[in-house]
């Protein structure tokens, strides 16, 4: 049931796990790359997915 939009681009050079924290603003690609590992990078990913689930649950109880 979810809706296309058709036109976005994609990360295509970048992983798309990397892209995805990066672009959440949640952290920067120094911290990924010096202070923070591939654990952190994965509980960002649950975060983020999480968030976002959660978000989407609540606009849809307010339509």
């Amino acid at each position: 049931m979810s809706e296309t939009i058709i036109g976005l681009a994609d990360y295509v050079n970048v992983p798309k796990t990397i892209a995805t924290v990066l672009s959440s603003g949640k952290c920067s690609l120094t911290e990924l790359s010096t202070t923070l590992g591939v654990e952190d990078l994965w509980w960002w990913l649950e975060i983020i997915t999480v968030d976002n689930y959660n978000r989407m649950v609540a606009n849809k109880q307010g339509d």
